[in-house]
């Protein structure tokens, strides 16, 4: 699967926002800029509350502080440098990640599977730099620990365990994960009803904005990353979070053969490099986000049978002949009708 690192420079944001013109002077909005997770994030709110940068710093470092590979006394790391068998009390936060990713990665046949980080490692894609391409021994050994059943949840959700010789990597789900949490920080707890939370190109906003337009996202061609291809309206959905995911920008390089970074867990290899991008739009950053992975380590056809038989909002596009082709999932049609 993809493997979205966050604690360096994210190499792959296919995400343009357009920012529409504000109709009156009264409602402008505070912008909120910073860095985190390896990326930087864009927060817009309409509302007079001061202070609002340290609390969503704050909350988006709750999530890098657990989930994050390069910190060595993570939550996550902790889990990784344990015992097998080992129980290793976690958050709450934490559970709820690992409990989708578990779900996705039995729906996908193990092709969402974020028991991978031993594979990233190994590859070159994680925190350990790798300058060598890994032995057929290393990858047939790693790819028997890798599965969805590697670890474990205790019956109270306080613990998880890893039953094998595998790393948890959440980078394909802790960008969407922290912005969920931002986004009900501001809605739930501040009672902001205006705003966009955008990090590392993944996004999730309110309907539309104080003035009542909506916000517009704009996805840009892989291969032409100043032209968009298609754009997304806000308010054509109650709630809009959207996240997109490539797998020809971030590439490793080994006696002079290309490696993509969307890695199958299966194959325990990544895929070939390709023009190819999908975007999931949900009303839910986190969903959006591990789906948009899973369905970008599919091959086209099987990933469009698969947004359709799980009701998926997909735009696929794929780029032949210098060309950018644009494939909507059955569910996403709905909305365009």
């Amino acid at each position: 699967m993809i493997q979205k690192t966050f604690p360096i420079l994210i190499l792959i944001i296919l995400i343009s926002v357009i920012a529409l013109s504000l109709l009156f002077d009264d409602d402008e909005p505070q912008r909120i800029e910073g860095s985190i997770m390896g990326t930087t994030y864009n927060v817009i709110v309409f509302s007079e509350k001061d202070n609002l940068e340290q609390s969503i710093y704050d909350s988006f470092n709750s999530v890098n502080l657990s989930m994050s590979t390069y910190l060595n006394d993570s939550l996550i790391n902790k889990v990784n440098y344990s015992e097998i068998n080992e129980w290793v009390e976690v958050s709450q936060d934490f559970i709820e990640v690992l409990r989708y990713a578990v779900d996705t990665c039995i729906k996908s046949n193990g092709l969402y599977d974020v028991s991978i980080g031993k594979l990233v490692d190994s590859w070159g894609f994680g925190p350990l730099e790798k300058n060598q391409k890994p032995s057929p021994k290393d990858i047939q050994y790693l790819k028997t620990q890798v599965g969805c059943d590697s670890v474990e949840i205790n019956e109270e959700a306080t613990a998880v365990k890893r039953k094998r010789d595998v790393a948890l990597d959440f980078s394909s789900i802790a960008k969407g994960f922290a912005i969920d949490k931002v986004f009900k920080f501001l809605s739930s707890e501040l009672e902001i009803d205006n705003l966009f939370i955008e990090l590392g190109g993944e996004i999730r906003t309110t309907k539309q904005k104080i003035d009542k337009t909506p916000w517009k996202i704009g996805v840009v061609s892989p291969s032409k990353p100043d032209k968009i291809v298609y754009s997304f309206i806000s308010s054509d959905y109650d709630s809009f979070a959207m996240a997109t995911s490539g797998d020809y920008r971030n590439i490793r390089i080994f006696n002079e053969e290309e490696y993509s970074h969307t890695i199958n867990p299966v194959a325990g290899a990544p895929n070939n490099s390709s023009r190819k991008s999908v975007s999931v739009v949900s009303d839910n950053a986190m969903i959006a986000d591990a789906l948009a992975t899973a369905l970008n380590v599919m091959e086209l056809e099987a990933a469009m049978d698969y947004a359709n038989e799980y009701q998926i909002k997909a735009l696929f596009i794929h780029e032949q002949d210098g060309k950018s082709n644009l494939l909507f999932s059955k569910e996403l049609q709905k909305v365009k009708m």
